[in-house]
């Protein structure tokens, strides 16, 4: 993938809105394919290790075990966004850049999926270290982005729960 397409959707990234103007984010670019593979194995021996302790992981064991499976989904490329500060907004602000680098993907044409199982692994001062990640940020949004082989079906979508308040409940 094309370091301009890359800076572009981080570009997109950085003008999302973030508490008082901090932007408090800091990107982490992996595009090489061994890099990855690498990080793949690390991810998912990291998630094997949780899913001793955590029983609702357990159902993820034998595709974790598959030699096979990349946990990146053998992507071009991995943007890890990380908060800068350890506050809570901070976490915020990097999800709402996620979100828009993953709406800019959309409209290039590409593919971008959130790989929220990494994060046991990225979150480790072992991968922090391997990844140049400073020791102080937190690694939110690790997305793949990547040209998709096909459009994938919209998922359906229950009915919005709204609750007014101050209406009747204030007259």
């Amino acid at each position: 993938m094309a370091d301009s397409v890359l800076a572009a959707l981080i570009d997109a990234a950085i003008w999302a809105p973030s508490g008082i103007n901090l932007q408090p984010w800091c990107f982490f670019v992996i595009d090489d394919a061994a890099t990855l593979a690498s990080c793949s194995t690390r991810a998912k021996a990291a998630l094997q290790d949780a899913a001793t302790d955590h029983p609702e992981l357990a159902g993820l064991r034998p595709m974790l075990a598959s030699p096979s499976f990349n946990i990146f989904y053998n992507a071009p490329a991995l943007i890890i966004i990380c908060a800068t500060t350890a506050d809570e907004m901070a976490l915020k602000d990097c999800c709402l850049a996620a979100q828009n680098l993953m709406l800019a993907a959309t409209a290039k044409g590409l593919g971008s999926c959130w790989i929220g199982l990494s994060e046991t692994w990225l979150n480790t001062d072992q991968a922090k270290a391997d990844l140049g990640i400073p020791g102080d940020f937190k690694p939110v949004a690790p997305i793949i982005v990547g040209y998709p082989n096909r459009a994938p079906a919209a998922s359906s979508r229950r009915e919005a729960d709204i609750r007014h308040v101050g209406r009747a409940a204030w007259s």
